[in-house]
């Protein structure tokens, strides 16, 4: 079994603050601030898999504009949806970053788009398998009702009903997944998604990036991070700018728990292609 080095586990251990909050039932948020020579502000969500009436679920398709999906800021879907926690998903394409500050992006809200790789919905397919297409979809984010779990490949397994194609792959059965790729090494905003090895706790894990006081987190970062908090399977998804962690308030309006940045502008969302719904259940 690979292992990461001791002294990223002891770097996490050592200049991390905390912050701890309940969400909802069973659903707890957790800020860590991470000192250091690459600063990260962390956003951890940890779920009971076993809290009642709690179940995930992933945006299904919407063909009217000629694509698999049309964009959505995931605090909005999240709102139309009533749903109590949402984050973004998969790659997509077309994309374009657009200029500083500028509204020469691509999608805006409401602009066609297809995702990379596979996609599923409520049993239904959204996106077929597509291998080669980006090299860093390798493993699949799978869902029914509250169960959870990460395969290798763009299939999930029987009797699960949504799920999407991401990575890389970050932990399989305790095992880190290197990976050298440019994307990897380098610190970014991430969207992360990790499971026990019981299956009984899900953690959500965004990380804020690319301003002064959080650059963002490599992959090999992230990966030591999980196997902390308790993950035995992990998969990176969609990050950069997409990156969103967005939460129902008190008052039923979206908030978001991480700082955003969108054409470098931090606090801009980032309209994306599809999402992960988490529904409370009981609260």
């Amino acid at each position: 079994m690979r292992t990461l080095p001791l002294l990223a586990l002891l770097t996490l251990a050592a200049c991390a603050t905390t912050r701890q909050a309940p969400l909802f039932g069973g659903i707890d948020y957790q800020r860590r601030d991470i000192a250091g020579e690459i600063p990260a502000h962390v956003h951890v969500v940890r779920i009971s898999l076993t809290r009642p009436g709690l179940r995930f679920a992933v945006t299904p398709a919407e063909t009217g504009k000629g694509m698999e999906h049309v964009a959505h800021l995931t605090s909005a879907y999240m709102a139309a949806r009533h749903a109590q926690l949402a984050i973004n998903a998969s790659y997509f394409l077309p994309f374009e970053g657009g200029s500083r500050g500028g509204e020469d992006y691509y999608p805006h809200e409401g602009d066609p788009v297809n995702v990379s790789g596979a996609a599923i919905a409520d049993g239904r397919t959204v996106s077929p398998i597509e291998t080669g297409l980006d090299e860093r979809v390798d493993a699949m984010l799978c869902f029914a009702g509250a169960r959870a779990t990460i395969v290798d490949g763009q299939a999930c397994p029987a009797g699960y009903t949504d799920g999407v194609a991401a990575g890389p792959r970050l932990l399989a059965n305790g095992r880190a997944i290197p990976s050298t790729q440019d994307y990897s090494i380098k610190p970014h905003p991430r969207t992360a998604f990790g499971l026990s090895k019981d299956r009984r706790t899900a953690w959500i894990v965004t990380v804020d990036g690319r301003q002064p006081d959080s650059l963002g987190m490599t992959l090999p970062r992230l990966t030591a991070l999980f196997r902390q908090l308790g993950a035995s399977d992990a998969i990176n998804l969609d990050g950069g700018g997409s990156s969103t962690l967005a939460v129902e308030g008190p008052d039923r309006k979206p908030k978001l728990l991480n700082r955003t940045i969108h054409t470098g502008v931090v606090g801009r969302e980032r309209p994306v292609a599809n999402h992960i719904l988490l529904f409370a259940g009981e609260r």
